[in-house]
């Protein structure tokens, strides 16, 4: 019992310290030369190669594919700073579905103290070539059971549609290959209500597809993260997403086609399992370590 209550002062024990200005992942600061801030979910991790340039990366991510990310603060003080990032991805050879998906560009953040908290702005300019594979799979004739068709697709299909706005190229008939630039977009604003807790408000959008008249992707991210101790932090929240179930698919030809599948193994059939609705809300659960 004593071990138990020990293990807890010690991983929720407030901290003195408040949150360092580049701990929001839309903050332009840099971590310092030699820091470590460990994201093991959806979040980048950062490392200082010097006081002005991190490495970054999506740790869980690279299971998809190799991502990086360079930032470099141009500009940067204890109450504003100013970045700007190269990004880079590609599909891992050996997920040959998805293969040769990539994405190049980069972005720029603005950071400064406003009122009470700290206004974080970003825009970028992306260039993806997206592909993506669906196609039906034609079983062994089975005497009792007939010839059963089953669906095969990349992951690349979930992630395209609710990105890009652009018509698709089709090679061939399991093929379509989505190319072009996207313009993402990030305001949040840091609300902290005491020394060790933050509100976190984040709107993340792609003005550019709606410009194209595509996907209207949107994304309202509110969160509370507080200091569990020196090195641990969490956050709490929200993720609000603009379109929600079913997932909207960009193309029309391949829209068709997904449409035409049938069987259990069909990519809306969990889709279907859930209510239909144009906005979709999930819970925001993320924790890391400044090291």
């Amino acid at each position: 019992m004593h071990l138990f209550v020990l293990l807890l002062s010690v991983l929720f024990s407030p901290s003195a310290l408040a949150f360092e200005a580049s701990e929001m992942q839309e903050s332009a600061h840099t971590v310092g030369k030699g820091n470590l801030q460990l994201h093991p979910g959806l979040f980048q991790s950062s490392y200082g190669l010097t006081d002005k340039m991190d490495l970054r990366t999506h740790v869980a991510a690279q299971y998809f594919g190799f991502n990086a990310q360079l930032k470099y603060a141009v500009m940067q003080s204890e109450t504003s700073a100013f970045s700007l990032e190269p990004t880079v991805y590609s599909e891992w050879p050996w997920a040959p579905l998805g293969f040769p998906s990539y994405s190049a560009g980069a972005r720029a953040r603005y950071s400064t103290e406003m009122g009470k908290g700290r206004l974080n702005l970003g825009v970028g300019a992306i260039y993806d070539v997206q592909k993506v594979t669906f196609r039906i799979i034609q079983g062994d004739f089975e005497a009792d059971r007939g010839i059963e068709l089953t669906a095969e697709y990349s992951a690349s299909i979930f992630h395209s549609p609710r990105v890009w706005a652009h018509e698709a190229e089709h090679p061939d008939d399991d093929t379509w290959i989505f190319k072009g630039v996207r313009v993402p977009v990030i305001i949040g604003y840091e609300i902290p209500t005491n020394d060790t807790s933050t509100w976190n408000l984040v709107l993340r959008a792609h003005p550019l597809n709606i410009v194209n008249e595509g996907s209207w992707y949107t994304e309202f991210n509110p969160s509370w993260n507080h200091i569990a101790n020196e090195k641990f932090r969490y956050a709490l929240g929200l993720n609000v997403v603009v379109p929600g179930n079913p997932l909207p698919i960009a193309d029309d030809e391949l829209s068709d086609h997904i449409a035409d599948a049938e069987g259990d193994d069909h990519m809306r059939a969990w889709m279907d399992k859930f209510p239909q609705t144009p906005v979709a809300v999930f819970p925001h659960v993320a924790f890391w370590w400044r090291l």
